[in-house]
């Protein structure tokens, strides 16, 4: 048996370190627009996750106690930064739909049961869900 020394030596690093992608069919856009709206996802880095996560908290000033997180902005922040099209940064585009910036086009463009599935898309690329899922199938097996 290989210590985890001499597999990591072995392994091919930048295969280890490469950022998993998937593409996603925002399938009520496909129907809209006549062709297929295809988010291309991409992982986002573990620190950004977590600062991501700790934006949405939201904090009683007078506590220091954690009132609730919010999903929508914590949602909105994994589309922005898991969702690498290019298309959605265009003066052009963003003019179009008269706001400023991705995540208010991203709140134009998608309903939120689609920002709810895009944005667990792009968390099951950066390892969440993965072992609830499994987790739970196994629960209902049993």
């Amino acid at each position: 048996m290989m210590s985890l020394t001499e597999a990591l030596l072995a392994a091919d690093a930048g295969k280890i370190a490469r950022k998993a992608t998937k593409d996603f069919e925002v399938e009520r856009l496909s129907e809209i627009l006549g062709e297929p709206f295809i988010l291309h996802l991409q992982q986002v880095p573990s620190r950004r996750v977590r600062e991501i996560q700790d934006s949405a908290m939201q904090i009683d000033t007078s506590t220091g106690q954690l009132k609730g997180v919010d999903n929508y902005e914590l949602q909105m922040r994994m589309l922005c930064d898991g969702i690498t099209n290019k298309d959605f940064d265009g003066a052009d585009v963003l003019k179009h739909y008269n706001v400023a910036s991705r995540k208010e086009l991203f709140a134009v463009l998608f309903n939120a049961g689609e920002v709810q599935d895009i944005a667990n898309a792009i968390s099951e690329l950066c390892g969440f869900g993965q072992k609830q899922t499994k987790k739970a199938v196994e629960a209902v097996k049993n």
